[in-house]
């Protein structure tokens, strides 16, 4: 035996209505999927048929100019700019690491005596 799922159907005004203030409240989808009482997913399905300049939505520009602010695309440039700062913070991270390592070789060669790092040459 196979269960059906019913799926629910939604009037125009409650799906232009939850969309209107996902873009207006800049609330998360899942807030706003609560307040309507609605399923994440269903809320997620109808953003992406409806974009937020869309004539039926009827939104102010300010909305419409903020909300594509909040989640502009960053170009090309942009990404590699971000991957560099990136890079350069990974590579302080490992310098640093590196330094705190070799501080404390240093330490317990004091301590103990001994030497811990190999010697230069390769043996054959």
């Amino acid at each position: 035996m196979t269960r059906k799922t019913k799926v629910a159907k939604f009037p125009l005004s409650v799906k232009l209505g939850a969309i209107r203030d996902y873009y207006s409240d800049g609330s998360s989808i899942t807030a706003v999927a609560r307040k309507w009482n609605i399923v994440r997913t269903t809320l997620s399905n109808w953003l992406k048929s409806c974009p937020v300049d869309a004539k039926e939505l009827s939104l102010p520009m300010e909305v419409i100019d903020q909300y594509r602010m909040k989640h502009a695309e960053l170009t090309n440039e942009e990404i590699l700019q971000k991957r560099i700062s990136d890079l350069e913070q990974a590579l302080a991270y490992e310098k640093m690491r590196s330094r705190a390592f070799e501080k404390m070789i240093e330490i317990a060669e004091k301590e103990e005596g001994i030497s811990i790092l190999k010697k230069g040459g390769v043996k054959q």
